[in-house]
Order: C-alpha cells, then structure tokens, then sequence
C-alpha cells in the first residue's frame, strides 16, 4: 500500500468513501468493550499546526503562500508523497521542501526553500511545544486511571525532530512514528506495531484522531475502536466534520472528554 504523507498545515486529501455506521456523541460511555489503552494521532488531535499568530507565536505563512505556488497545486504534490517522506526516506528538511516545491515549480530559489523549511520546523517546534493544557489533563487523567496511552502518526522526519521535548513525550509509553516505522497509516502494520510496543490487542484500545489520512478506516479493519475528536479540527477543516463523523464509531469534543469516556467505559459504567 502507499504510504499517505506527513502532516502540513493544508488539508489531506485522503478520500472517505463506503459504508460504515454514523457516531456516538458524548454522554453515556460509548460501547467497545473496556479500554485498556488507547493510541493516539498526533497532528490535529494532539496539537495544531495553524499557521499565523498562535499563543502570541507567529508560526509564519502556510508552506505553499511562502513558497509563491499555487494551493492546489502543493496539496496535490505534497500529499501524493512520490518521495517517501512520510516513511522515512528523506531525511532532511530542506530536501523534504524542495522535493515537492521543484516538482510544481522548478525555478524556485534554493534559498527561498531553506528559509520556508526553517519557517516550518519552528511551527512543527512551536506545536510540539505549545500543547493545549486540556489535552495534558485529559492524558494525565488517563494515566492515573490506568489507562495505557500511546501515539501512532504520519510523520516525517524533521516534523517530530523536537517530539522529546515536547510535554506530550513523558505523557506517551511509546511514540510510533510513521518515519521510523518505514510504513504510514492507514496500513494496518503501523497499527500493528503501535499495539504491540503497548503490549495491548487491538480489541481492549481505543483509536482517537482528527480522521485525516483515513486512519480511522485503518483502525476499525484492525480491531480497534475507533473515535474522532473535533476541538483542532473545528479550527483548521470545520467543512469536513460531518464527513469524517460519519466514519467515526464516537464523537467527542476534546480529549478531557475522551479521557472521561475512556475510563468510565473501562470500569463498565
């Protein structure tokens, strides 16, 4: 299967087709048996990725406004990922950049792509870093709950560069990043490998994400359940919640509201 590609602060293209069941929103503790863990996605379920003035933080420009190209014509370059980055096979953030910038336009300065590559580490830093105090409150409520937690994303190499420092780290028994692992959601091996590194089966984990890279069609053929969280998406792709609910087993808000979900579900309420 293709790998899909790493996050960016435009939008994936990943279709959602088929059928499935509609969701469950937040109230009563959803059915999917007890949860004895539950793995996460990164960008836009964990932390955001806008660009603009975040937090008193400018995070610079979108990619593609910086570079001089055409919107459509990044999101279709960048998400086709002809070059692997999303599995690991570019390791450099500039090269990651030009790969993509030069297929659409190769007359872009050199120079332009090192200083929109460094503008879009410092936003991948800053997200890393600057992380919502509910999201921590609901992981750590998790964690005192007993609740296993662990992180399966899409990500190229130079997105997570500053994943140890970020809070979200120590909150996290394992991290399994689609650049390390060789293999990127929704391929059930990159599930598979998340699982195991947690010492959980599928059937006791919950899947929470934002629903791009239809990763929670992934996590439904391997077994898990899977739930959609909307506080980052409202901000960045408000048009696509209905669509991406519509795949969702659960529906909640935020992750405060997951943790409260997860644990009441785990203790049969």
């Amino acid at each position: 299967m293709n790998a899909l590609p790493p996050a960016d602060t435009a939008p994936d293209t990943a279709p959602d087709t088929g059928p499935d069941t509609g969701p469950d929103t937040a109230g009563a503790a959803p059915a999917g048996g007890r949860p004895r863990a539950v793995l996460f996605d990164l960008f836009h379920t964990l932390v955001c990725l806008r660009p603009g003035i975040v937090g008193g933080v400018d995070r610079g420009e979108p990619t593609w406004k910086a570079l001089g190209v055409d919107r459509d014509a990044w999101e279709s370059s960048f998400f086709s990922d002809h070059d692997g980055r999303a599995v690991g096979r570019v390791k450099d953030a500039v090269e990651s950049v030009r790969l993509v910038a030069h297929r659409i336009d190769p007359t872009i300065p050199l120079e332009r792509i090192r200083r929109v590559a460094a503008q879009r580490e410092r936003r991948f830093e800053d997200a890393l870093l600057s992380v919502h105090p509910g999201v921590l409150r609901g992981l750590r409520r998790l964690r005192a709950a007993g609740v296993r937690t662990g992180l399966v994303s899409n990500a190229s190499w130079e997105e997570v560069r500053h994943w140890d420092r970020s809070p979200l780290a120590a909150l996290m028994e394992t991290a399994t990043f689609s650049c390390a692992a060789g293999v990127a959601k929704p391929d059930a091996a990159i599930y598979e490998r998340a699982l195991t590194a947690l010492g959980v089966t599928a059937r006791d984990t919950w899947f929470v994400g934002d629903g791009g890279s239809d990763e929670h069609r992934g996590a439904r053929a391997v077994g898990m359940t899977h739930v959609l969280v909307l506080h980052l998406l409202r901000r960045v792709w408000p048009d696509r919640i209905e669509e991406r609910a519509a795949h969702a087993a659960h529906v909640f808000e935020n992750i405060e509201d997951v943790a409260e979900a997860a644990i009441r579900a785990r203790m049969g309420a």
